[in-house]
């Protein structure tokens, strides 16, 4: 009784194993290229973008100012002169008229809000020892209430002069107080706004923990720093 023959399937040749190779690594590394040529591209106008931010955000921050200087903070608390906003270290813009007399420095600061995390610049004067401007660069707080830090004239009058004075041991004086909406009273207190309190106390704490950490450094620095070199 004859058998049929058990049908042979055929086995892909060594040659074809190694084509299928070669095409997926060229577009695997056709893909990794394209990949890094568009992080380089998106990389260098996001940081053109923070640059220009930044610097607009010094010029609201300290009216009348022409020229501006980047110091970046070093570990060991002594500045060094930075070409642009480049690197995660902390920085300060100092700033000065067309005269070139010194106006005062913006420092940027962080801390978490009732959402997420909220990055804002803020204006110091270290002749009046005291914080001059605010200003909320990123953050995602509740549309309509939290979000008011940024843009509330009444919670921007805070900042047209919140005292930050240093005691003589060299911390401030009187901490950032936050109060309830319509209690402040003296020139260290924030007033909240209402509906947003969180958001106002995560200000205050952001300040507070900024200028305790920064305002020695200025003052270490401040005989160079008014010179701009």
């Amino acid at each position: 009784m004859s058998h049929s023959a058990a049908p042979q399937h055929a086995q892909p040749s060594l040659s074809g194993a190694f084509r299928m190779i070669r095409v997926l690594g060229t577009v695997s590394l056709l893909c990794g290229l394209f990949i890094a040529g568009a992080h380089l591209v998106t990389f260098n106008r996001i940081r053109r973008n923070q640059e220009t931010i930044m610097r607009e955000s010094v010029a609201q921050l300290l009216p009348g100012i022409r020229k501006q200087v980047i110091y970046g903070i070093l570990p060991s608390g002594e500045l060094n002169i930075l070409a642009g906003v480049e690197g995660d270290g902390p920085r300060l813009f100092a700033g000065y008229d067309g005269s070139g007399n010194f106006l005062g420095v913006v420092i940027e600061a962080s801390g978490r809000g009732y959402a997420d995390v909220i990055t804002a610049m803020y204006a110091y004067s270290p002749q009046r020892q005291a914080i001059t401007g605010f200003k909320v660069v990123d953050m995602k707080e509740t549309p309509g209430l939290g979000d008011r830090i940024g843009s509330d004239p009444d919670f921007a009058h805070n900042f047209d002069n919140l005292d930050v004075a240093a005691a003589p041991g060299g911390a401030i004086a009187h901490p950032i107080t936050v109060v309830k909406h319509g209690t402040k009273k003296n020139p260290w207190e924030i007033d909240a706004l209402s509906g947003a309190t969180i958001s106002s106390r995560a200000v205050g704490r952001m300040l507070e923990q900024s200028i305790r950490t920064v305002a020695p450094v200025i003052t270490r620095n401040l005989d160079r720093i008014e010179r701009g070199k």
